[in-house]
């Protein structure tokens, strides 16, 4: 596959119970992993915890060994500016190129954000190759 900016995502299942995210975040901070990005989704019985983070691998692997389900995933960020129609600009983009998002969310910085798309594993080049195509900027975790 050839070189291209994409960013690596944590997925985490957490089960809905006290302490289980607490029991995460702790764990995480205690081997000094700074967290860039949480998202976290629940079901009646467990939650997707998505996280961004510059050790994506070295949190994966400790988090394994702790008893806990995490998977990495490729995601696509684009460095956006504040302003109508920004978020509609990628998403057409997409749209136009007959990929489907399957879930997306924001990181905030200073005066700006990134957008982070989760699009099929099989398209992600394609995707980022019409953005970057279409003027958008692609952001990696050397970004961040």
């Amino acid at each position: 596959m050839a070189d291209f900016n994409y960013l690596e995502q944590l997925s985490i299942f957490v089960e809905n119970r006290s302490g289980e995210l607490y029991s995460i975040t702790a764990l995480l901070e205690q081997e000094n992993i700074s967290l860039l990005s949480v998202v976290l989704s629940d079901s009646s019985e467990f939650g997707i915890l998505r996280l961004l983070t510059k050790n994506t691998q070295r949190a994966r692997l400790l988090l394994i060994e702790n008893g806990f389900m995490a998977q990495s995933a490729k995601v696509i960020g684009v460095r956006i500016v504040n302003q109508v129609g920004s978020f509609n600009k990628v998403v057409k983009i997409l749209n136009e190129t007959n990929i489907d998002i399957r879930y997306t969310y924001t990181v905030n910085e200073k005066n700006d954000g990134i957008f982070v798309f989760k699009v099929d594993d099989d398209k992600i080049e394609k995707a980022v190759l019409a953005l970057e195509q279409n003027g958008v900027k692609t952001v990696n975790e050397n970004d961040l």
